[in-house]
């Protein structure tokens, strides 16, 4: 029964409510004031308590005034004022400060509710305060004897003391306690109206300009709607809660924290492309606008106010609505997902700012569902995300079970794989999602804004879950939104720094502008308390219902326990003495191959020379023409684990570049022919058409390549770095080999390996020097340059007694890194190994 009414309780508590007291920049008459006995004083004797809870809006020049002030027959007064030149509040008792001083850290006073109550005793005339259940201090006052008391907070509008200097604050459940017991509760629980009633007596305090928060936390507002000319994007500066919307003769910018908006015509109009994706990139400070199936970018400079690159209008994006994010891990935006084509995309894009680069990324772990329409939220450091359900096909072709998706997905940045957490139960009516999603990785939740994806006539409904287990629950009102698959577009953003929500509808017009509407909601996941779904109490007969539950569980557990004891009670019987075996010491091989590997020598090596066996264990690499080769292993590396192969038109335009269709065509039929019967040699395989994109896989472990393998042990992380480091000793991927559209597979597994075998040199400082040796062999096979790898070879050489080797690859190492960078290392070779 406690238990229950304790969840109660907390349910209650996480409700968005209170009294917002309008004060600054605005005229005398127009504050906030809230008496708590307007018609008569409230008596009191011997001893009195008044608690209440309290916290301070952001964004304010000033925060000087009286939080209250209680007078009483005698026309003494006891106030709280705020200092802000102090940034501190004082006890005033009378005429003169009392002593009694405190102050509380910005983010709790801006950002959470704090507690504070002033104890008075009159017969002793001393008064103390304690904020969040800590003690400030205590004094003795004869002005601490008043028995008729009037408490207002706020602007004070009587005629014997009127002030109106108050702090834009926040306030909510004042209490008033006589000996010790609960008196008066005026909860401030209200939507509307002048007035709120003590849940004790029902006595009824005046509020003069009132600002309830209770709709800030459950109605959203509008706050502005514009129309763009063009296409438009959208992106978010998290850093000064700063959203752009980018259209074709303007750069708007909203500011959360003021709700103004600010618009600045483009020198050079650009007309921007439909489909466009932007994110904001808090490492230089830049706004990009990406097309990923041009690899088209243009960078904003917010700084100088200007454009580098434009974007060709014409280009139509195959890859609608994907999401996309800026990881601050690998300082790197990822699109993933989309549509266009008339297919569902699954497919990871990978744009590196800082080197201009683009990838398409080689995911591996679970089957990541073609989809779009799905939200995507990632943590701050930027190596995880979070992709929740969508709507797609298992094929990604539109004609075949079309459907929506409710699992949560998470991708892991830093091991390129993909991790299905688990999947919501279906719902009556189904619903997609905004295009991204609020994280709360502390409490591990996250927030939504769900649509039904079947009309146009739609609305947005924001909805708050765990990212644990398949729950959710509605939160607040609805938003209107016109749903026109791609002419719409809605993006979810929280700025801390104010507690609130902003979400931006975009709606394509038909002549070629786009309405822009911009939505906020009060919100706080943190002591604010987070939004209500409902204005109104629960029913009383389901109250009711609950109490006869939390009874009867009561009673049942009560009846468990009786029998527990009861059981206890009986005589027990001891078991049969068993003799254990003493625990045997096992031994761990330095470079045990990882179990369910073969080891024998695979049908392709790629790490090194490119090398072909058959199955009699002959080399047959020479049969491999250059043109041959080029094509296997496009095909080959098309078809890993994460990519969906390569099509007919990617492999013309690689090999036959200006060739006609039908030339092309005939070259790759009579090349296939080629290939087949060399491959015939190394086993059994795969080479197969689905959905106009050549796939390839070799069958049986027998033929695996050495990839395959490569890409199984790093599922299987830390654990098999000896048998990782056996793999990678051959020699860098491909080596001797270079083609254009290769250097994006080479860069990927390059950076799995740097980030690995730098985890383990981290972790395993003193590992055997040979040992050592070979794992910063590796990562110098992918960064030359790379400088723990450098430090620890030397220092594994010096303990293997080859000081002359040591000298020599530091030598060589400052060489060219100064080659390089054009500057000289800073540490000399000594420093360097006794910092390893």
């Amino acid at each position: 029964m406690l238990l229950f009414v304790s969840l109660v309780m907390v349910c209650r508590a996480q409700e968005g409510y209170g009294l917002l007291f309008a004060s600054k920049n605005i005229a005398q008459e127009d504050r906030t004031s809230l008496d708590l006995a307007p018609e008569k004083p409230i008596r009191v004797k011997g001893s009195y308590s008044l608690s209440f809870d309290l916290s301070f809006q952001p964004f304010f020049r000033s925060y000087f005034g009286y939080v209250f002030r209680i007078t009483d027959e005698k026309r003494q007064n006891i106030d709280l004022i705020y200092n802000v030149r102090t940034k501190a509040f004082y006890v005033v008792t009378g005429n003169a400060f009392s002593g009694i001083t405190f102050s509380i850290p910005s983010d709790s006073l801006f950002h959470q509710w704090n507690t504070i109550r002033l104890d008075a005793n009159n017969e002793a005339h001393t008064l103390s305060l304690t904020v969040n259940g800590r003690r400030i201090g205590a004094v003795r006052s004869p002005i601490v004897s008043g028995s008729a008391l009037r408490i207002c907070f706020g602007a004070n509008y009587r005629k014997t003391f009127r002030t109106f200097d108050l702090p834009p604050m926040r306030l909510k459940d004042v209490r008033l306690f006589a000996g010790g017991t609960l008196q008066h509760h005026w909860p401030l629980d209200q939507a509307q109206g002048t007035t709120d009633k003590d849940l004790i007596t029902g006595q009824t305090a005046q509020v003069k300009n009132p600002v309830w928060m209770r709709p800030a936390f459950t109605h959203w507002r509008q706050a502005d709607s514009f129309i763009v000319k063009g296409n438009a994007s959208v992106s978010m500066d998290a850093a000064t809660g700063t959203i752009y919307i980018n259209s074709n003769d303007s750069l708007y910018r909203y500011y959360c924290y003021t709700h103004q908006r600010a618009a600045q015509a483009q020198a050079s109009p650009q007309p921007l492309p439909a489909g466009l994706h932007a994110v904001f990139n808090p490492a230089d400070r830049q706004l990009y606008q990406l097309m990923p199936d041009s690899q088209q970018v243009a960078v904003y400079d917010t700084a100088q106010h200007t454009w580098n690159g434009t974007l060709n209008p014409q280009n139509v994006t195959g890859y609608w609505h994907s999401n996309l994010f800026f990881s601050c891990y690998d300082s790197s935006i990822y699109m993933i997902g989309g549509y266009g084509d008339f297919r569902y995309k699954n497919e990871v894009h990978c744009y590196a700012p800082g080197r201009r680069r683009w990838e398409q990324v080689a995911m591996s772990g679970d089957a990541f569902t073609p989809r779009y329409l799905a939200a995507l939220g990632n943590n701050q450091a930027g190596d995880t995300a979070y992709i929740l359900g969508g709507y797609g096909s298992t094929t990604g072709d539109q004609l075949l079970n079309p459907h929506n998706l409710y699992d949560l997905v998470l991708l892991d940045v830093k091991h390129r794989t993909f991790r299905t957490i688990y999947r919501l139960k279906e719902p009556e009516e189904q619903f997609a999602f905004a295009g991204n999603m609020v994280l709360d990785t502390k409490r591990q939740e996250y927030y939504a804004l769900t649509f039904a994806n079947d009309r146009m006539n739609s609305s947005l409904q924001l909805i708050r879950g765990s990212l644990k287990e398949p729950v959710y629950t509605a939160m607040a009102t609805a938003i209107r939104y016109d749903f026109y698959d791609i002419r719409s577009a809605a993006r979810l953003f929280y700025t801390p720094e104010n507690d609130e929500l902003t979400v931006v509808t975009l709606f394509s017009l038909k002549n070629n502008t786009t309405q822009v509407r911009i939505h906020t909601l009060q919100f706080s996941p943190h002591g604010l308390g987070a939004p209500a779904p409902a204005d109104k109490p629960a029913p009383l007969y389901v109250v009711r219902i609950l109490i006869a539950i939390g009874l009867v569980t009561a009673l049942f557990l009560l009846a468990l326990g009786i029998a527990a004891l009861n059981r206890r009670k009986q005589p027990s019987v001891a078991p049969a003495p068993v003799n254990l075996p003493e625990p045997a010491t096992v031994i761990v091989p330095a470079a045990a191959p990882m179990a369910g590997v073969t080891t024998a020598c695979p049908g392709v090596q790629l790490f090194g020379l490119f090398t072909v066996t058959d199955r009699e264990g002959n080399d047959i690499t020479r049969a491999f023409s250059p043109l041959l080769k080029e094509l296997f292993l496009l095909l080959y590396l098309h078809s890993v684990p994460g990519r969906n192969g390569i099509s007919s038109e990617k492999i013309h335009e690689v090999l036959w570049p200006g060739r006609s269709v039908k030339d092309a065509k005939n070259n790759r039929s009579v090349n296939l022919v080629k290939l087949k019967s060399i491959l015939d040699k190394t086993g059994a395989y795969t080479l197969m058409k689905d959905n106009e994109r050549w796939l390839f896989r070799f069958e049986g472990p027998s033929e695996q390549t050495d990839l395959d393998r490569y890409y199984q042990l790093l599922q299987h992380g830390p654990r098999n770095t000896a048998a990782l480091v056996e793999l990678l000793k051959r020699g860098p991927f491909l080596q001797e080999t270079e083609y254009p559209w290769l250097d994006k597979f080479k860069a990927d597994i390059a950076s799995h390996n740097i980030e690995l075998l730098s985890h383990f040199i981290d972790e395993n400082p003193d590992a055997a020097p040979a040992f050592m040796l070979d794992v910063c062999d590796c990562i110098l096979y992918a960064d030359s340059l790379h400088e723990e790898a450098v430090r620890h070879k030397c220092r594994a050489l010096v303990a293997l007694r080859q000081h002359s080797a040591a000298r020599h690859l530091y030598a060589s190492f400052l060489r060219e890194y100064k080659s390089t960078y054009g500057l000289s290392y800073e540490m000399e070779y000594a420093e360097a190994i006794a910092h390893c």
